[in-house]
């Protein structure tokens, strides 16, 4: 993506689009895990040229103390925000995930608010969208992010779709 790098600190946490942070072997477990049901690992060449296409939020667990920094070119990434755009007026968000051992202390919610301000701070944004499923991922997004149910046939549009051979769903 061509805007220069974000990034955003709480506690010894960090959210950064730095491509330069990206860990691919690190979100390609990730995604090969079961509580990523909706993926699936890609092979090297293609997960590198997904993200790099992709406006991407990386979490990342900071070290803490000197042992923990030694040795590591790198924090640790722990999760991660994939938006699909233009940087101008559309942005698809999909792969959002926290690995399972830092879920539930709130940094779900500052990623999803630390990609609300990258997508309210372009003026000629159309539309966000996602694909999410269960009551309390569509309450999550509705309440984070400001998403609604978009109901086409109110205004006589459908939203189509077309499966790929990469879909981790059967019955798309």
């Amino acid at each position: 993506m061509t805007s220069a790098p974000s990034q955003w600190y709480k506690d010894q946490f960090l959210i950064s689009t730095s491509q330069s942070l990206l860990q691919h072997n690190a979100i390609n477990k990730a995604f090969a895990s079961d509580f990523m049901y909706w993926t699936k690992s890609l092979p090297e060449d293609r997960m590198k040229k997904m993200l790099t296409n992709s406006l991407c939020f990386g979490v990342y667990d900071l070290p803490q103390t000197t042992s923990e920094i030694a040795g590591r070119t790198s924090p640790k990434q722990i999760g991660l925000g994939r938006l699909i755009t233009d940087e101008s007026s559309f942005a698809y968000l999909t792969d959002v995930y926290l690995l399972p051992e830092y879920q539930g202390k709130g940094l779900g919610k500052w990623l999803i608010k630390c990609i609300n301000e990258t997508i309210e701070s372009w003026p000629d944004m159309r539309a966000t969208m996602l694909i999410t499923g269960g009551e309390h991922a569509v309450k999550f997004y509705k309440d984070t992010l400001g998403m609604k149910i978009f109901d086409a046939h109110s205004i006589e549009m459908e939203i189509m779709i077309k499966k790929g051979p990469g879909s981790a769903f059967e019955n798309l």
